[in-house]
């Protein structure tokens, strides 16, 4: 079985950390490589890494999520590096069950499923309420339902948690770090994936993690972030929605003929890119 490299960014959630911490530890079936860093790294998150099993690396000031990501791959060294929230908790056989896909292609995009309390989504099991924080998560009952919440089917997904081979990570060169502090980064991460010649992008129905949905974003709500779809647009030359729904189908459910859609105008795009 092929270890990850699970990174994690943290901003002063040291109680949701703690969540995805023992979840990991808890779940699943091999350790895996666990690399915290923390953004405004001060006393509390010294005392909760002291003796924990995992690499850490921090900021005094808040860098946002991409810059964090981008420092903790680094640290890496397994040949896969897995972007998990820090606001989520893994579930027996969410590592397991994406095992089956890391060799269909050198260029891949893995997912796994969110479960959460709110509305359902293509890429999220909605409508799940085991809890929205850690003092009302009902992890018992979640670990004895989570069975019968699996999908029998695999979605094209960005969604987090994401497994990227290493060496795709490395080439592309990660987060685009003008997405501060983070809102937009994940179809900007696929764009550069897809330009560098990935088209599966597979969300695994079986592999399942709870999210509590926002709990750290919520937090920049009041300060003015990127207009990240302006962005997008300027950088590409396509925009964002179009990117999403009529190139990568996302929340589409993965067919044969559905990926032959895709590898037909992914071959459209790069011969629209070509020099």
């Amino acid at each position: 079985m092929k270890k990850f490299s699970v990174i994690i960014p943290s901003w002063k959630n040291i109680e949701l950390l703690d969540m995805a911490y023992k979840g990991l530890q808890r779940n699943s079936a091999i350790e895996h490589e666990i690399i915290v860093f923390f953004n405004e790294y001060g006393a509390e998150e010294a005392k909760w890494v002291s003796g924990k099993a995992v690499i850490s690396d921090s900021s005094p000031v808040n860098l946002g999520v991409c810059a964090a990501v981008n420092r903790a791959a680094k640290l890496a060294t397994t040949d896969y590096i897995c972007f998990m929230n820090n606001d989520m908790y893994p579930l027996p056989g969410w590592d397991t069950a994406l095992q089956p896909y890391l060799d269909l292609s050198d260029k891949i995009w893995i997912s796994s499923t969110p479960i959460e309390p709110g509305k359902a989504n293509p890429c999220a099991i909605g409508s799940c309420d085991y809890g929205t924080s850690p003092e009302n998560f009902r992890a018992d009952d979640l670990l004895h339902d989570y069975p019968k919440l699996k999908r029998p089917y695999n979605m094209v997904s960005t969604w987090t948690p994401s497994i990227i081979p290493k060496s795709n990570w490395d080439a592309i060169g990660g987060f685009d770090e003008h997405y501060f502090p983070g809102y937009g980064s994940d179809p900007d991460l696929a764009m550069k994936m897809y330009n560098y010649g990935c088209t599966l992008f597979i969300g695994v129905g079986t592999s399942l993690v709870y999210h509590f949905a926002r709990k750290t974003v919520l937090r920049f709500d009041d300060q003015k972030p990127i207009d990240f779809k302006t962005y997008f647009r300027k950088k590409w030359g396509v925009s964002r929605r179009r990117f999403i729904d009529n190139m990568l189908y996302r929340g589409k459910v993965i067919t044969p003929g559905l990926l032959e859609t895709i590898r037909r105008k992914h071959e459209k795009w790069r011969r629209r890119c070509a020099p």
